[in-house]
């Protein structure tokens, strides 16, 4: 008996000995702190730190936190403290002298606002906004036959966003949320083509800016006769209403070869003349500010004498900070250029999105 007990006492000293540490060692342990403890300004704090894919599953912890996650203020917040995520593409230079963004062999990038990207089938006339962060896609209505750009804008604010399709057929609008199709919109001019020995040599559309204002801008090239003339009709799409400007005269030598553009963030009109880069920028739309820009051009720049005619392949990129060029690059015809670009994921979610995986079935 006693060699049977002295066997079984060998055998249980290792569990008594860890049995007494853990007793000690609870003692000592400091409780931790559950999250109901916290005051909710330190979690709202704690969970506008985190990433998308967390917050998402987050959603079902309580109704606190599912309230939190959509509250307008709280995604404007997350968005604020995001880091940039990068977005794969390639840029392709149709024989149309239009540089493309395209995604894969089915869509193509049209813009992106908010963490929101606006895209359209290569093959069709289908078009969709989607958050690439939240994997939800909202489709529109099929766009016009004709309709060449589309542009859209987001109110952080409010979530209010509106959509804008360009074409011959003129300016088309869509409420998201609202509208189910899409609403005509008429410009100042409109029939200017028709009327008398007027006639519009070119049209471009610069897409809305960032900027709250959310202001599209067409130009127009006016001939009558021998006179030529730049003609600005900006859009303001959130009022859904024009303002006419036009271009100064005596600055740029030949309208037919300025290039259109954004220059922080306004509608600029540049041409190289005398080794410079020569710039006219609408610094304020309602109120018809101009101002003018020079910036020296490197001679190795000034080969082709042919740019910037908007028949060139040749773009050129600008710090706009220091009033220098930093590089060209000359695209082919039909040829892709893997890049890359940055954007900000969010929570934003418009009325009516689905999962992308629901949408599978749709035809692009």
């Amino acid at each position: 008996m006693a060699h049977c007990y002295q066997r079984n006492k060998r055998r249980t000293e290792p569990l008594h000995r860890y049995l007494l540490t853990y007793q000690r060692n609870k003692r000592r342990r400091v409780n931790p702190v559950k999250a109901s403890e916290l005051p909710f300004d330190v979690i709202t704090e704690i969970l506008s730190c985190l990433p998308v894919d967390s917050l998402l599953r987050f959603r079902c912890v309580c109704k606190q936190w599912f309230s939190l996650i959509q509250d307008l203020q709280f995604i404007a917040k997350h968005m604020d403290r995001a880091r940039p995520l990068q977005y794969s593409c390639a840029l392709i230079k149709q024989e149309t002298k239009k540089l493309e963004v395209v995604v894969d062999e089915n869509l193509k990038f049209l813009k992106r606002c908010s963490g929101l990207f606006l895209e359209k089938s290569l093959n069709s006339q289908v078009c969709w906004i989607r958050n690439p962060a939240t994997h939800q896609v909202l489709y529109l209505p099929n766009a016009h036959e004709s309709a060449e750009i589309m542009d859209f804008v987001f109110n952080p604010s409010t979530h209010e966003c509106k959509v804008v399709c360009v074409g011959e057929a003129g300016f088309e609008v869509i409420t998201v949320g609202k509208d189910e199709q899409w609403r005509p919109l008429k410009r100042p001019n409109q029939d200017v083509p028709q009327q008398h020995s007027k006639k519009a040599l070119n049209l471009k559309y610069l897409k809305a800016t960032n900027k709250a204002e959310g202001i599209g801008h067409l130009v127009i090239v006016i001939v009558d006769g021998n006179d030529l003339c730049l003609e600005i009709q900006s859009l303001d799409i959130w009022n859904e209403c024009f303002t006419t400007t036009m271009v100064p005269r005596g600055f740029l030598v030949d309208l037919r070869k300025v290039l259109i553009s954004y220059w922080k963030q306004c509608v600029s009109f540049t041409e190289i003349a005398e080794g410079k880069l020569n710039m006219l920028v609408l610094e304020d739309v309602k109120e018809h500010k101009w101002s003018r820009k020079q910036i020296p051009v490197p001679s190795e720049f000034l080969k082709d004498q042919n740019f910037p005619n908007r028949k060139a392949s040749k773009f050129i990129l600008c710090d706009m900070e220091r009033l220098i060029i930093k590089k060209v690059m000359y695209l082919e015809n039909g040829k892709k250029y893997l890049t890359s670009m940055q954007y900000k994921p969010s929570l934003i979610a418009l009325k009516g999105m689905q999962s992308e995986r629901a949408g599978v079935e749709v035809e692009l």
